[in-house]
């Protein structure tokens, strides 16, 4: 009888103000976290983002400290408890209580009861996307306008395919809703519109993102990005025991990682995550370029196959570990074994400054997700079509590459190609 009043308590005091109120707030001190997560695809993620959203509502009833979370949601279409897409906004005291509420708890603990607990704001798109830049702009800077902050650090959770373009090449960009994408250098102006400092961080949840593609592409619009080079299974990152570590002022990404990689092990899965300081990708692309310069005799010699690569199925191929391939071009070009660590040295210092936390599940027996963790620098890159057979026939991702993204002429390839 006590668990139904307690039901019925949340639900009446939440229906009295689940609006978000339209006067401006107060600034937040410290930081404040923003997620984008959209469900609205064919494969749809509905039931995972759902529970990600409650074990980030769970994350918020246990901090001990006054805390916002703002939460875009794009439903699946006539499938979800809410009908149109929703910004979803959580206020802690850091005493248990969220919004003014005693946090919900153990069977009560749903994905309708927590929205039901929540301040919200609801957008009717008709023929708009959750993916098109207006409409990521637009909400973007509604969630600045409903939580001012110090900063901000933002979760993109949907379907990915890292630096490649969508739907030319069946792929997914960043996002899928109904079939709609946002392409790498799109997401990145359009962080740069909306926020008016870097983010503290973006973290993809989100297959494939940890690319030096992306890292390079997001530089000036968030100083860290948090990230998989791999495919991700499909529950994300489990944010009941992340989400505390992203609102501390100097966050742990080492901790970050090691949270997701714990999760996965024990649930029997694979991955990977890496954390890039996007402020150092210009140097990282600039220690590339000097060596492909130094070795580009020796560029044709490669074999491919000899480097880590981080794809699977129709994304083989997509992306190979930096590091590792440069160990098999520097085996190329001449150098002793025994001084090839020495030869490689200025990837591998820029590489420490650049990737700041990695860790991986090598070899996990149950998938075909294979990771060598002594060959695992925590982020890949696209080798072009002309010095890879594997790639040759994939027109429309060399096409993409070649014409969009920043990495192609900041890592000298086009110097190397043109020439």
């Amino acid at each position: 009888m006590k668990k139904w009043l307690y039901t019925l308590l949340v639900i009446v005091l939440a229906a009295c103000s689940n609006e978000i109120p339209e006067q401006q707030p107060a600034k937040r001190s410290g930081r404040t976290v923003l997620a984008y997560l959209i469900s609205n695809s064919p494969k749809s993620l509905e039931g995972n983002l759902q529970d990600n959203v409650v074990d980030m509502y769970m994350a918020l009833a246990e901090i001990k400290d006054s805390c916002t979370l703002l939460v875009f949601y794009r439903p699946q279409e006539y499938s979800s408890y809410l009908d149109v897409p929703t910004l979803l906004c959580f206020d802690t005291d850091g005493r248990g209580n969220i919004n003014n509420l005693p946090a919900v708890t153990g069977t009560d603990l749903t994905f309708e009861s927590v929205c039901q607990v929540a301040q919200k704001k609801e957008y009717t798109m008709n023929s708009q996307i959750a993916t098109d830049p207006v409409v990521m702009e637009e909400v973007l800077k509604d969630m600045q306008k409903i939580a001012p902050s110090d900063s901000y650090g933002l979760i993109l959770g949907s379907h990915a395919t890292g630096w490649m373009k969508g739907n030319s090449v069946q792929s997914k960009a960043f996002g899928d809703d109904g079939g709609y994408h946002i392409d790498i250098p799109d997401l990145a102006n359009v962080l740069k519109k909306s926020f008016s400092e870097k983010l503290d961080f973006v973290l993809f949840d989100a297959c494939m993102m940890g690319t030096a593609e992306v890292g390079y592409e997001l530089k000036e619009a968030t100083s860290h990005c948090i990230a998989s080079v791999m495919e991700t299974p499909v529950y994300g990152f489990p944010y009941d025991r992340i989400l505390p570590y992203l609102y501390t002022e100097n966050i742990d990404y080492s901790a970050v990682c090691h949270e997701f990689m714990s999760f996965n092990k024990a649930n029997n899965l694979w991955g990977t995550c890496a954390v890039m300081d996007c402020s150092q990708m210009e140097n990282l692309a600039s220690a590339v370029k000097a060596k492909l310069s130094e070795w580009q005799d020796a560029l044709s010699s490669v074999s491919m196959q000899n480097v880590q690569q981080y794809g699977v199925n129709s994304y083989k191929y997509f992306s190979y570990d930096v590091l590792d391939f440069f160990r098999e071009l520097g085996g190329k070009s001449g150098v002793a074994e025994t001084d090839l660590n020495e030869a490689i040295a200025s990837i591998q210092t820029v590489l420490n400054e650049a990737v700041i936390a990695k860790e991986c599940i090598p070899n996990p027996s149950n998938s075909s997700f294979r990771v060598d963790e002594a060959r695992f620098c925590g982020i890949g890159m696209y080798i072009p079509k002309e010095y890879n057979p594997y790639v040759a026939n994939k027109t429309a991702w060399n096409d993409y590459y070649e014409q969009s993204i920043s990495w192609y002429h900041a890592a000298g390839w086009a110097d190397l190609i043109l020439n």
